[in-house]
């Protein structure tokens, strides 16, 4: 499976968000790529940490109720999955705590904290790692990570400790999409599973941050990046 993107629109989509802009903290707009914000429960905190990181952002929960969080995603049903080479990769932080602290990173078609029915993402449940791929056409299927040396007990993050991830994709399944899923964490290996996605299931490029501590908790979460792309063969 190839880790080049795609230089052209010939050859297919290479989509990146690295939070260098400062214009979009105070509106609904966020980043380079003017990411929409969806607010769950109570509004979260968004500031920018161009200073600091190169381009990221810290996100916090607002200490409201149980539940509360943030969607950010890019244009509404704007993407499906067809066969072929393609990926997301992503580097986050879990700053402050690791329980209740809870991300889904990818591509899905939820804009609150239910699962979604449709996508590939990876998912922070309070900080154990897993690799997710459903469809609303077909079954949902999930691989935890495992074997991945800076994570501990090869599943969990490591709090204040940034991780960078890697999901690749690759052949085509009977039914158009992608066939084999790969997760990499820190640039190696943790998990991967059959995709059984349809080439018509609508889907997002999809940040979502929450806590379910069961009352009101400020969790924390810094995003230094991400990117997607999708080889396309236009022949």
């Amino acid at each position: 499976m190839p880790y080049d993107r795609p230089q052209s629109p010939l050859d297919g989509v290479h989509w990146v968000e690295d939070f260098i802009s400062n214009d979009s903290v105070a509106d609904a707009a966020l980043g380079n790529q003017r990411m929409e914000i969806v607010t769950i429960g109570n509004a979260s905190t968004i500031t920018n940490l161009t200073a600091t990181d190169g381009g990221a952002i810290h996100i916090v929960t607002a200490a409201t109720a149980d539940g509360d969080g943030c969607v950010l995603r890019s244009f509404t049903d704007g993407l499906v999955l067809n066969g072929g080479a393609g990926g997301f990769s992503f580097r986050a932080k879990l700053v402050d705590q690791i329980a209740s602290n809870n991300f889904r990173v990818g591509l899905d078609d939820s804009v609150t904290a239910t699962s979604p029915t449709v996508g590939i993402w990876v998912d922070c449940d309070g900080g154990v790692i897993s690799l997710q791929v459903d469809s609303a056409d077909s079954s949902d299927l999930a691989i935890a990570a495992s074997g991945v040396s800076t994570l501990t007990s090869g599943t969990t993050m490591v709090v204040a400790t940034w991780h960078t991830f890697r999901v690749e994709w690759s052949g085509s399944n009977s039914v158009g999409g992608p066939r084999f899923v790969e997760l990499f964490v820190d640039g190696e290996a943790a998990g991967s599973c059959l995709c059984n996605i349809d080439d018509d299931e609508e889907v997002e490029i999809k940040i979502a941050h929450w806590q379910d501590s069961g009352g009101a908790l400020a969790v924390e979460l810094d995003l230094d990046f991400l990117e997607y792309w999708q080889w396309i063969d236009r022949e």
